[in-house]
């Protein structure tokens, strides 16, 4: 799954700032909403813009602005040669609501490195991710310091790759447990919407 979908979304990416861009804002919508909707409210964002019902919370708003505003830069800083894995985190988090488990979201997707533990993750593992987390007034050693930390943490749990695989094998196999009418037809359904919602908006962008 990650073998195929990754790579197809990192070649994308690489070439084109505007399909980076909506890969970005992909992972800012996907933040607490339900995984099989991700195309849905993808449509809902290219339609709508910022007057999207899914942006209706105040920072994933600003979050999306921001996203928008600066997409050249927020490409180039992701495909830097120069900048540690670390720094790219960091840089990443000035986005409104993205914070250290995002930021190894768009990294992965672009990338294939670090990843995303988000709270499903987060269980299974038995990870805290509080302490990944720091204040309005933290000093830049700091942020890169703890970003370091998650880099590590998301390399000990397993490569880049089988945490994208797991996950949706996870996701699949919770929604057959608890759904009679299933939203996801298997796992690979699951990896596969990783692509389906970023090229559903960016074919027309």
């Amino acid at each position: 799954m990650f073998a195929q979908d990754q790579k197809a979304i990192s070649l994308m990416a690489k070439k084109s700032v505007e399909f980076t861009n909506w890969l970005i804002v992909m992972v800012l919508v996907s933040i607490r909403t339900p995984w099989y909707n991700i195309v849905t409210n993808m449509l809902s964002v290219k339609r709508y813009g910022a007057k999207s019902p899914i942006l209706n919370n105040k920072t994933k708003n600003k979050g999306y602005k921001y996203i928008r505003r600066n997409s050249k830069k927020l490409h180039n800083i992701i495909f830097c040669t120069h900048m540690t894995t670390a720094e790219k985190l960091v840089a990443l988090t000035e986005i409104p609501n993205i914070h250290l488990v995002k930021a190894g979201f768009i990294l992965q997707l672009c990338l294939g490195e670090v990843g995303c533990i988000d709270c499903h993750n987060a269980v299974k593992y038995d990870i805290d991710l509080e302490k990944f987390k720091w204040g309005t007034n933290a000093s830049i050693p700091l942020k890169l310091k703890k970003a370091q930390q998650y880099v590590e943490v998301c390399d000990k749990v397993n490569t880049c790759a089988e945490k994208w695989d797991v996950w949706c094998v996870d996701r699949f196999e919770a929604d057959q447990r608890t759904q009679a009418d299933n939203r996801y037809r298997d796992e690979h359904h699951v990896s596969r919407l990783h692509v389906d919602a970023i090229v559903s908006v960016a074919r027309a962008a």
